[in-house]
């Protein structure tokens, strides 16, 4: 039963991402909380907590790369450091079993991005050669 509920939470989560394009920094910090509570199993408290890390980390990641006189690898630099920071305080919220579980989670979303940054440099190599 459990499984039926979290598949269907889930399902809602990936159809709301789909149609959310301008997501406002409070309701995505909720969909990151939302995610790292399925994956994590966090209690009520921890969720309080790491909701305002993660609305921190939006609010400042949005406010970084709104500044256009900053350069493309200082931004990156900026948002990077930003990630750093929250992924240190969310560890610091989660038990043993929980923080070797947001590691492998880290791991994991890192395995995505970089999968999906290939994919995004062969496109526009493709592109090129036509």
């Amino acid at each position: 039963m459990r499984k039926l509920i979290l598949t269907g939470l889930s399902f809602l989560f990936a159809i709301t991402l789909t149609f959310a394009q301008d997501i406002n920094p409070e309701t995505k910090a909720k969909q990151k909380v939302d995610e790292l509570t399925q994956v994590l199993t966090l209690n009520e408290d921890q969720q309080a907590a790491i909701f305002t890390i993660v609305l921190e980390k939006v609010t400042a990641k949005h406010a970084i790369k709104a500044d256009t006189t900053l350069a493309a690898d200082v931004v990156k630099q900026q948002v990077e450091a930003t990630q750093a920071t929250a992924h240190q305080k969310i560890s610091e919220q989660l038990n043993d079993d929980q923080k070797v579980a947001f590691a492998k989670y880290l791991e994991e979303q890192k395995g995505k991005k970089e999968e999906e940054q290939a994919e995004h440099k062969e496109e526009k190599k493709e592109e090129g050669n036509n």
